[in-house]
């Protein structure tokens, strides 16, 4: 779509209701992807920043209720179920938001949670050099130059929304920081206790 037709989308009154409609519906279903394209349109759209904050905020509520049943009902996340998809997508892009502010710990323990939740060996294995390089307080932007293979993203429906192809270099770095990631692996068996 081109500008234009954004701004007749943004303009249209009843295509603006539907939207409110269904934002509305998501959050009461507590429909995690439905919230996400809701979002979607919304930053699209270049809706207001309070708007696109209240959406965000009511799935980060809804993803982390949903991480806490399932560490209280030792269950996994099965990707291959929508709902589990985008509550991953949710927790791995708020890890991201904390990396991006410097929070290395928080986007450790965030990626940790990654790594234990998710029942898919690729997303799970993706987090390693997250968790290595968070917890060596490297930053987000030093990580994705040196270590993501930007030219070959994996575009993939199920693994779109994470950072999961790295560059050969990152063999390297996980080898020389393998003291730290040990050690916060060792952190995530402790919480397991």
């Amino acid at each position: 779509m081109n500008p234009d037709e954004f701004a007749d989308l943004k303009n249209n009154p009843e295509f603006m209701m539907e939207l409110a409609n269904r934002e509305e519906a998501a959050v009461k279903a507590k429909d995690v992807q439905k919230m996400y394209e809701v979002l979607d349109t919304s930053v699209m759209l270049d809706l207001s920043a309070e708007r696109l904050n209240r959406i965000y905020t009511e799935i980060l509520q809804t993803v982390f209720d949903r991480l806490a049943d399932k560490l209280t009902k030792e269950e996994f996340f099965d990707i291959s179920d929508l709902q589990d998809l985008y509550t991953l997508r949710g927790i791995y892009e708020h890890g991201i938001e904390r990396w991006s502010e410097d929070d290395f710990k928080g986007a450790k323990e965030i990626f940790l949670i990654l790594h234990h939740t998710a029942a898919d060996e690729t997303l799970s294995e993706a987090m390693m050099p997250h968790i290595a390089a968070a917890a060596s307080q490297m930053k987000l932007d030093d990580f994705i130059d040196e270590l993501v293979d930007t030219q070959n993203p994996n575009d993939s429906e199920t693994y779109g929304f994470f950072l999961t192809n790295f560059r050969p270099s990152v063999s390297g770095f996980m080898a020389e920081k393998k003291e730290v990631l040990d050690n916060a692996l060792k952190e995530l068996e402790t919480l397991k206790k």
